[in-house]
């Protein structure tokens, strides 16, 4: 090779940088190729060592639209360890505050230890000489942990939930997963401590012209995505009214099967035929988002193994589509009255929203006919409303009416306060009567849940599905408990807590008859005659109801 031939590759390697220098200051995309130089050849800037996907194209033309104002509010729903972070946290606040020193950008994360790491990465990449070949006269004035500040006073701020964004103005504002797993998400009061920091801290800050991006893990529908933009939120029109039409929401799922967005990221859909592949995802045609991170195949093993993680990780799904606690196959409809057995004992429960904290949340009264065969059969006329306490009386009044319920299954709390001794009143001057049967409920809805799945996995539950709320009432059921409400499941607890109360002893009445004294023994007299006693009291107490 002559020298002047290696003179001419040098030029035109050294004007192939140049051009990418220039293209970095429009091009988040090119930005990070360059920020990531080949090792073996950093000057060449036709080799990077970042590998570009299609994710990582969207990614960054969301970033760059966001900055632009085009799209000022954004969430994104992707997977883990497909570079998400590298491109919202770490070079796109890098690169926008190199196109404006002046811009005011802050991160939020899970915690102030996450955000000071973004911080750090952050920090070395604007300290690095390509960004300052891309950025001329770009240079940090101060710089902490969780705060550096531009030459020019833009500050790029790091704060974890719950952090104080005091001090920390912003004029965008890159939140990166604020939810740390599933335990968390499942917490109803870690949910609300996420929404009421970004609200407080983001907004609390917000300029004329603030935008913002969102992305997370959607590990429960009633996650800071879900209250913010998700389409299939149940609150979106009623909480969150008008919160969604300022936001675009892009969900891209490990698994690409709709062809407008396997077109918009480049993919090829194709059918697969690896049995595996198959069994997990059907026969639709499908690609992988990133195959040299993550192919079919692997994402088809971690289906395998949790169908619940993988969707939510993975799909953007805080539920499987056919289920997770309740499955689609443990739900049996019937199509019409004319299906109900001609002889049914009828019971009813109640699931009452009557605290301040349950405001948000519906009541559901019904009844249920138990055939011959120990079947329950949810009948079609339930209530299921908002309703302040007189109205929920009445109503109670209306299904003792016309159901003729022999028991009616209630929290035992609520029996004991006011809404008991109303209903009861109500009771005597309609002439109206029904023994309430006391129900204590765990705390743990999932413990609380475990007897009517267990009735419903062996087919013994049927459902009205031309009932007008029973599609809400699937998607409950198949949601649960990773639904916004679950109120429906909480009433359908009821019902089979109730009917375990009533064909089995409980433990308690298994170890009391474990210790029953000998038959005609005086502890045994005495036992009996205190027994007598307890329901005398019983039966006075109730009286008259």
């Amino acid at each position: 090779m002559s020298d002047d031939f290696r003179i001419k590759e040098q030029l035109l390697k050294a004007t192939r940088r140049e051009i990418a220098i220039r293209e970095g200051r429009d091009d988040l995309l090119r930005y990070m190729q360059l920020t990531m130089p080949d090792p073996e050849d950093p000057e060449d800037a036709d080799r990077s060592a970042y590998i570009v996907t299609p994710q990582a194209r969207m990614l960054c033309q969301i970033v760059e639209k966001v900055y632009a104002g085009e799209i000022p509010r954004a969430a994104v729903s992707i997977g883990p360890q497909l570079g998400k972070s590298q491109i919202l946290t770490r070079a796109g606040p890098a690169w926008m505050s190199g196109k404006n020193p002046r811009m005011n950008v802050m991160v939020g994360a899970y915690n102030q230890d996450f955000a000071n790491d973004f911080g750090n990465d952050v920090k070395t990449i604007v300290e690095s000489p390509v960004h300052s070949q891309v950025f001329p006269g770009y240079g940090l004035m101060k710089s902490a942990v969780d705060q550096l500040i531009t030459h020019r006073g833009g500050k790029l701020s790091f704060v974890g939930v719950g952090g104080s964004g005091t001090g920390k103005p912003a004029d965008l504002f890159i939140v990166d997963d604020p939810i740390r797993n599933d335990d968390d998400a499942q917490s109803e009061t870690y949910r609300e401590k996420v929404w009421k920091w970004f609200t407080s801290v983001a907004f609390s800050r917000a300029r004329t012209g603030f935008r913002t991006i969102v992305v997370h893990t959607r590990w429960h529908e009633d996650d800071l995505i879900g209250r913010l933009c998700d389409p299939d939120h149940p609150e979106r029109n009623k909480r969150f009214k008008g919160i969604a039409d300022n936001w675009r929401y892009y969900n891209l799922p490990a698994v690409v099967d709709d062809p407008k967005l396997a077109n918009a990221l480049g993919l090829t859909l194709e059918p697969q035929s690896d049995k595996l592949i198959v069994s997990m995802f059907g026969t639709k045609p499908i690609a992988a988002l990133a195959p040299e991170m993550k192919d079919l195949r692997l994402l088809a093993e971690a289906k395998n193994l949790d169908s619940r993680t993988f969707g939510a990780l993975y799909m953007g799904r805080p539920a499987p589509e056919d289920g997770d606690y309740f499955k689609e196959a443990d739900l049996v409809p019937y199509y019409s009255e004319d299906e109900l057995p001609l002889v049914l004992e009828v019971f009813g429960a109640s699931d009452h929203a009557v605290s301040e904290k349950q405001r948000a949340d519906y009541t559901v009264l019904g009844c249920v006919g138990v055939d011959s065969r120990g079947d329950i059969w949810v009948l079609p006329d339930l209530v299921w409303e908002r309703m302040e306490t007189d109205d929920t009386v009445e109503a109670l009044l209306n299904l003792f009416k016309t159901r003729k319920p022999l028991l009616w299954w209630m929290e035992s709390d609520l029996i004991s306060k006011s809404f008991g001794p109303f209903l009861y009143k109500r009771m005597e001057e309609e002439n109206v009567y029904c023994t309430i049967d006391p129900v204590t409920v765990s705390q743990d809805k999932r413990k609380r849940a475990r007897a009517i799945q267990g009735l419903m996995r062996r087919k013994k539950v049927h459902f009205p599905a031309f009932a007008s709320w029973w599609p809400q009432a699937k998607q409950q059921l198949l949601k649960f408990p990773y639904a916004t409400h679950d109120d429906f499941v909480d009433w359908l607890a009821h019902i089979g807590l109730g009917r375990v109360k009533e064909t089995e002893p409980s433990e308690a009445r298994k170890a009391a008859n474990s210790n029953e004294p000998p038959s005609g023994s005086i502890a045994w007299v005495l036992r009996q005659t205190e027994q007598a006693e307890r329901a005398a009291k019983r039966r006075a107490a109730t009286a008259g109801w």
